[in-house]
């Protein structure tokens, strides 16, 4: 099972490492660190923030394999929204750590002899009419369904590539609630109201005060992608060209997924992301937005999200919104401002699905922050999904079009454990 979230994370290191000529991860001379300005500093601080979330993930990673899988998208399973403890038998939600393959093998939708099966040989035996090195998945798709041009993809397999796309999806490192979908509608019960606990007197009537529920409505709609290959790439190589596929499919939905859990707007056949759900907290900054020149914004939206009696687990912003929080400086020494207190246990993840050119005003370069219990964030995948082989159409130029389509939803759970500030300029 490949883990790319640590992958690219362990790469992400050596590479600066290996440019800021520093010592082995884990052991910095913190008088050496203090002695240097500039980029070789910036890139030592860097390595050490690096090199705690990579050991976070490589115990997730190694969780994970001794459990025989998990999604492998950094943190640990979450216990709320219909959760009953490590089993994933009978569960509606899935959390952060808890994969779409081992659901399915809970909930009796897999079996041993489907395990084992690998997306690459899967696409070139399909693509190529040969077999001979994968005969467990010509078995699994002679048993899918027969679709006009194309076959869904066997229940194992498209878990695989689910969590695969999960792995990428910056909302899920931020805590996700991820709901398997085996229709193309799914109602799922929230908790509205939870009434109180009221003093009495001996001999006294005791109050009722139940429970309020009402339940959020998923919806699957469908998103495609397509890539195109030579014949000869597909007949010549070994499954690693159809992994780099399998990758190139998965990054693509993740940053759409992304998008649209963030900024989708609702208006069919788009999902409806955070921003544009009713109840969320909304904060401008001025007229015509607002530079950032210390962490209020990012405090002041913690807070809201805490006073609606939620404990937000990450802020997600652009890139561009942490490069201008890495520039603040002391104004009388020069030195580089730290986070806040109140910041440090709450991770900042960035993602360039946030635009940084939104009109607010006469102002041309805003962006947006998005802060929240992201448990309450609900995405609604289908567990199966289609592919299509299109042999026919780029014939001419002896290529093969590959075409994914996936159903997805996306449901807030309670939109008042969000806060988005708009108008957030650079």
């Amino acid at each position: 099972m490949q883990f790319p979230a640590y992958e690219a994370k362990r790469e992400e290191l050596l590479r600066i490492m290996d440019e800021a000529k520093t010592s082995t991860p884990g052991h910095f001379d913190m008088d050496q660190v203090k002695s240097l300005t500039g980029t070789k500093a910036d890139k030592l601080a860097k390595v050490q923030a690096l090199n705690a979330e990579l050991a976070e993930l490589k115990a997730v990673k190694d969780a994970a394999e001794r459990a025989g899988g998990m999604s492998g998208d950094g943190a640990r399973p979450y216990e709320g929204y219909g959760s009953a403890g490590p089993s994933l038998k009978g569960r509606q939600h899935l959390g952060k750590g808890e994969s779409f393959a081992g659901w399915l093998k809970a909930n009796g939708k897999s079996d041993a002899d489907t395990e084992g099966l690998h997306f690459g040989r899967f696409i070139k035996g399909a693509v190529t009419g040969d077999w001979r090195d994968a005969p467990a998945e010509r078995k699994a798709m002679s048993e899918g369904t027969l679709t006009a041009g194309g076959h869904t993809v066997p229940t194992p397999l498209a878990s695989q590539f689910i969590d695969l796309v999960r792995n990428q999806m910056v909302v899920a490192r931020a805590g996700a609630t991820f709901v398997p979908m085996t229709a193309n509608t799914l109602k799922v019960p929230r908790l509205t109201g939870e009434g109180s606990p009221a003093w009495r007197n001996e001999n006294a009537l005791i109050v009722d005060s139940d429970l309020s529920f009402d339940a959020v409505t998923f919806t699957a709609r469908s998103m495609a992608r397509m890539v195109k290959l030579s014949r000869e790439l597909f007949e010549d190589s070994d499954p690693s060209a159809a992994d780099i596929i399998a990758n190139s499919f998965a990054q693509q939905i993740a940053l759409e997924l992304d998008r649209v859990a963030l900024r989708g707007s609702g208006t069919a056949p788009e999902p409806r992301g955070v921003l544009n759900q009713a109840g969320v907290t909304l904060t401008a900054h001025g007229a015509n937005g607002a530079a950032i020149t210390n962490y209020d914004f990012w405090l002041d939206s913690v807070g809201a999200v805490r006073n609606a009696n939620f404990e937000p687990n990450a802020q997600i912003q652009a890139p561009r919104s942490e490069t201008s929080l890495s520039k603040l400086k002391e104004a009388t020494t020069n030195a580089y401002l730290s986070p806040p207190a109140g910041l440090a246990p709450i991770p900042r993840l960035n993602t360039k699905q946030i635009p940084t050119n939104l009109t607010v005003g006469t102002s041309l370069d805003c962006s947006e922050v998005y802060t929240g219990d992201w448990r309450m964030l609900g995405i609604g995948i289908r567990t199966g999904f289609e592919i299509e082989f299109l042999k026919e159409r780029f014939a001419d130029n002896l290529q093969i079009g590959v075409l994914a389509h996936l159903r997805a939803d996306i449901q807030l759970f309670h939109p008042e454990a969000f806060v988005v500030d708009t108008g957030v300029r650079g």
